[in-house]
Order: structure tokens, then C-alpha cells, then sequence
């Protein structure tokens, strides 16, 4: 089986390439960036999916599935450059989908968010709760989700809760996880938007990536699922966790609240591991531990 991962060679995409890999398919990434973690049995084409020469990428390989994981991930970002964040998180979906019907891919997987949920009316919130928005990438997710609805093809769409783990950059559209880790251990001082209580959902990008595998394997179609831990955590808990495993002795400074970031976030599971068989059961300290890990050793 041929699969193609667009942004393959980024932070989630490659966890999921070394896990499709392993699982015996046939890998082909697309991504504008050289690959910093290339795995050895998968093939790799820099490229950007707005580039109309990608459909000769298609006729080489005859996909069987696609797992579309390039994006513009950073709500500040998409803040203050809506056009690109568009750009990157719709046109350049639509483009991907076109390509998709036109050669015939079985199933395709994509990566959305929890943004979409903006201010949750309950927690943990479900796939049933309404969707509304704080900021443009949020609305560029929801609407790549409806084109690919729309699309006729078999699809699964994940809604990601906040992913961590190792190979995630601190820098450009880093998570809160990877920038806290790099400033610790080089002691650096560090802040906190807001008053910290606010709280996320810590998934470990192992988990993730297994799930990704699990949308082909398994036999879940034309279905949102939110990928997450079910549990929450504030910013000022995982704060103390990562300094107990780093020893950093500094205090936080204290910074205004992001425009367009949610106060609370936790998400309910119960479908998706009902439909793929599979829970992210990563703990949160034994994930940040290896996070820790893999930044001492490879430092950014």
C-alpha cells in the first residue's frame, strides 16, 4: 500500500512516517522542508502542495491513502498573516482533495484541531459540541474539514488536542512543551501568558502518530475524532513538572494573555478509541521525561 504524508517531514509527520514505516507500507512524503528526521524507507519530495507540479507525484505513485499534515500551525501566525494562513490551510488543502478524487486515493486522514472549539460550553468537550472560532487558523481548519466532506472521498478527520513530544521545534510555531524545555535547560528565563490556570490537553506525539496509523488499518470512516488524553493540565502545573525534570530554579514572568487562545481545554476520547481501538495512554510525566531526553541530546 502506497501512502503519501503531506508535511511528513515536520514533527507530527514524522513520528507518523516511522510508524507507517514499521507497520510495512510504502511512504512518500511531500513537504517544503528538507527533512531533519528522513527515514531511511521512505521517499521524500520538497515541495510545496500549492505547486500545480505535485499531481506528477500522484502519477509516479498511485496512493492508496493520504495523511494531510502540512498546515501554517501557529494561531499567532494566522493572526497576523490571515491570507497566508489560508493560503497554506485551504488552497493548498482544495488542491490536495482535487488531486485525490481525480486519482482515485481510497481514504484520506487529516489533520484538524481543537481551536475549533473556541469557548467550550462543557468539558470534555465531544465531537457534537458547535463549532466556533477565536482566530483564523481556526476558521481555515473547519472549513479544510468541510471541503473535505464535501470531497466524495472516504475520510477520517482528527482533531488534535495539544501535541508534544520529541523533534518539536521551540522555535517559529512551537507548542508550550518544546519552548518551556529548551529554556530550562539552557536556564533560561522564560514566560507566562496570563495567570498560567489556564489548562490544555497534553497528547504525546507517539500516541498520535499511532493513531494516524490506526485511520488505515482500522475500519473508521467519514467520522471527526478528537485525538487527546481526556484529562487537563494548567500551564502553571506543567511549568513545575518540566523544572522538577530539569532543575531550573528560575521563576516565570508573567506576559498578557495571546489573542485568539483558549482559556480551557480538554477533550472527550470515548469515540475515537471506540472507533480505532486505540487510547493515548502516554502519561504526561513519563512523556515530558522523554521530551526532556531527546532535547539534551539534540538541542536546538
Amino acid at each position: 500500500m502506497n501512502v503519501l504524508v503531506t508535511g511528513g517531514a515536520g514533527f507530527i509527520g514524522s513520528h507518523t512516517v516511522d510508524k507507517l514505516t514499521d507497520a510495512g507500507f510504502n511512504v512518500i512524503v511531500i513537504d517544503r522542508n528538507k527533512p531533519k528526521y528522513a527515514n531511511d524507507s521512505a521517499v521524500y519530495y520538497q515541495s510545496d502542495l500549492n505547486d500545480p507540479d505535485i499531481e506528477e507525484i500522484f502519477e509516479k505513485h498511485s496512493f492508496d491513502y493520504v495523511i494531510h499534515l502540512a498546515a501554517q500551525a501557529s494561531v499567532a501566525v494566522s493572526v497576523e498573516d490571515p491570507v497566508h494562513d489560508a493560503l497554506d490551510n485551504v488552497m493548498a488543502s482544495v488542491r490536495l482533495i482535487e488531486l485525490c478524487k481525480k486519482y482515485h486515493v481510497k481514504k484520506i486522514v487529516v489533520s484538524s484541531s481543537a481551536a475549533l472549539y473556541a469557548t467550550p460550553q462543557y468539558l470534555p468537550v465531544d465531537e457534537k459540541h458547535p463549532v466556533s472560532f477565536l482566530s483564523p487558523y481556526a476558521v481555515s481548519k473547519h472549513t479544510m474539514e468541510e471541503y473535505v466532506k464535501l470531497s466524495g472521498l472516504d475520510y477520517i478527520i482528527f482533531r488534535y488536542a495539544n501535541v508534544y513530544g520529541p523533534r518539536q521545534d521551540p522555535h517559529g510555531e512551537a507548542g508550550v512543551v518544546s519552548i518551556f524545555i529548551e529554556k530550562m535547560i539552557k536556564n533560561l528565563p522564560l514566560e507566562i501568558h496570563g495567570d498560567g490556570k489556564q489548562t490544555r490537553d497534553f497528547v504525546f506525539v507517539k500516541d498520535v502518530a499511532e493513531m494516524n496509523c490506526r485511520a488505515l488499518t482500522e475500519q473508521g470512516k467519514n467520522t471527526t475524532l478528537n485525538v487527546s488524553t481526556n484529562s487537563e493540565t494548567s500551564i502553571n502545573d506543567l511549568f513545575a513538572l518540566i523544572a522538577k525534570h530539569t532543575n531550573y530554579g528560575l521563576a516565570p514572568r508573567q506576559a498578557p494573555e495571546r489573542k485568539g487562545d483558549i482559556k480551557h481545554s480538554v477533550l472527550n476520547n470515548r469515540l475515537a478509541t471506540e472507533t480505532l481501538n486505540f487510547t493515548p495512554l502516554t502519561p504526561l510525566e513519563e512523556g515530558l521525561t522523554e521530551t526532556i531526553s531527546f532535547f539534551q541530546k539534540h538541542p536546538f
